[in-house]
């Protein structure tokens, strides 16, 4: 990379660069900027340097502390954008699609159809065996819950689950004996 040989017309703004660059620099690789972002950074203080009015007008020493303000806020942005936009390569990442079985497609295509099984042989179960089922399965209410609800007892509840769940394992082993 050439670096630029300012003459002495030179803008104040490229006064400005060519004395305070250096330090806005070491400030982001002091705080761990990686070198290229570090250098976009640089461009983005010194192009608010630009844009604002206001910087020209104050004392020199006060040029370098609004100088130093503005590439800590565009450093704590780089990072906010960085922290929302994290990348990794797919070689990378490629493994960690389907990590778990349970989130593979074929996985849950295969699930999918056991639940569309298992819900075609419950609507063939008596109702009353299918609202227990529901119930205590679907929204996970215990026995004394049903029992309160369906205004039986404890036991009767029990009962009809018991019931229930065996006439759907006798479905299930007269398929597996086929």
């Amino acid at each position: 990379m050439q670096h630029a040989q300012f003459s002495t017309h030179a803008s104040p703004i490229a006064h400005l660069f060519k004395q305070y660059a250096p330090i806005i620099l070491a400030l982001f690789w002091k705080r761990g900027v990686q070198v290229e972002d570090a250098e976009d950074l640089l461009l983005e203080v010194f192009t608010a340097a630009i844009e604002s009015p206001r910087l020209l007008t104050l004392p020199e020493n006060e040029q370098l502390a609004w100088l130093k303000r503005v590439a800590h806020n565009k450093m704590v942005d780089h990072y906010r954008r960085q922290s929302y936009r994290q990348t990794t390569t797919l070689d990378d990442s490629a493994h960690l699609l389907f990590e778990s079985d349970e989130v593979a497609p074929e996985y849950v295509a295969m699930r999918q159809e056991s639940h569309a099984e298992l819900r075609s042989h419950i609507s063939n179960l008596p109702t009353d065996h299918q609202e227990i089922l529901r119930l205590r399965f679907t929204y996970g209410m215990s026995s004394k819950e049903i029992a309160q609800l369906l205004h039986k007892s404890d036991t009767a509840v029990r009962g009809l689950l018991w019931r229930a769940v065996t006439l759907l394992r006798n479905v299930y082993r007269e398929k597996q004996g086929r």
